[in-house]
């Protein structure tokens, strides 16, 4: 298995303007009510922080897209039914029967790595796997850790102080475009990219990333050829928090996602460690 680098990126202004089609491909949804604010029906209040926790981390949803079975990108991130399209992103859909889990590995003494998915898995339930697995592995880590970690999603109440934890999954295409990952079309390449970043609460509520204008220059495909349908829109990863890099295999393994959980928790503590104002607000 390829060795994964994590490689922390303080990215600077990016300047594009986000295509009217940013709406297909990119999640949105309205802040989450704070935890002073009344509850309404249906939502519950965010339980207390623990006194001896290092501080509160929510985590987000790991968008990753999928190609649906007529050979075009979904409109939204993976999630839903197997028939592939789905307007939820693959964190927070139902899910099907997987034996993974965090503690499920390698047995001790063992040489055999497990893959996430099965073979005869559809993109879909592929995606979902993969999300869940690296979710509940980062959740494991940041409690390990000694966090207090909360999975963020729509409808629960945030509390002001902490940090979200989000990422997307993306591919760089032949012109080194950044691009949103389609699972199941077929590109070229054997790893995706994960960018994920941390969001301060105390501050206003930033994207992650914007999709970019396809009319901008540079982004025509050459010699009048029609775009390579097997990758996502462009993207730009914005600049508005940290924001790092990790590598992943098309093809991971439990124990590559269960190292790369830890990775990000360990590059997200020495982040906060170097900036301890941010739990602090």
């Amino acid at each position: 298995m390829k060795t994964t680098h994590l490689v922390v990126l303080i990215l600077v202004s990016l300047c594009c303007a986000p295509a009217s089609e940013a709406r297909q491909f990119a999640q949105s949804s309205s802040p989450a009510p704070s935890a002073s604010s009344p509850a309404l029906p249906g939502e519950q209040a965010a339980p207390a922080i623990p006194a001896n926790s290092k501080g509160v981390v929510y985590l987000g949803d790991f968008e990753l897209h999928v190609m649906n079975r007529s050979g075009s990108p979904t409109a939204s991130a993976a999630g839903g039914s197997e028939a592939g399209a789905s307007s939820v992103p693959a964190s927070n859909a139902p899910r099907s029967p997987s034996s993974t889990t965090p503690q499920s590995g390698t047995p001790a003494g063992s040489k055999t790595r497990r893959p996430v998915w099965q073979e005869t898995d559809l993109p879909q339930v592929r995606a979902n796997k993969l999300v869940d697995f690296l979710s509940m592995n980062l959740l494991r880590e940041l409690e390990k850790a000694g966090y207090t970690a909360r999975r963020s999603k729509a409808g629960e109440a945030r509390g002001e102080k902490g940090v979200l934890l989000r990422g997307v999954f993306a591919e760089t295409d032949a012109q080194n475009h950044i691009r949103l990952a389609l699972l199941g079309s077929g590109a070229p390449g054997r790893e995706l990219q994960l960018y994920w970043g941390v969001q301060n609460l105390a501050r206003a509520d930033q994207p992650l990333y914007e999709v970019a204008n396809p009319d901008s220059p540079g982004l025509q495909p050459a010699d009048g050829k029609a775009p390579d349908g097997r990758y996502g829109p462009v993207i730009t990863v914005t600049s508005f928090a940290p924001v790092a890099r990790v590598a992943i295999d098309k093809e991971p393994t439990e124990e590559q996602v269960q190292k790369i959980a830890g990775d990000i928790v360990a590059s997200l503590t020495t982040l906060l460690r170097a900036n301890p104002a941010v739990m602090a607000e």
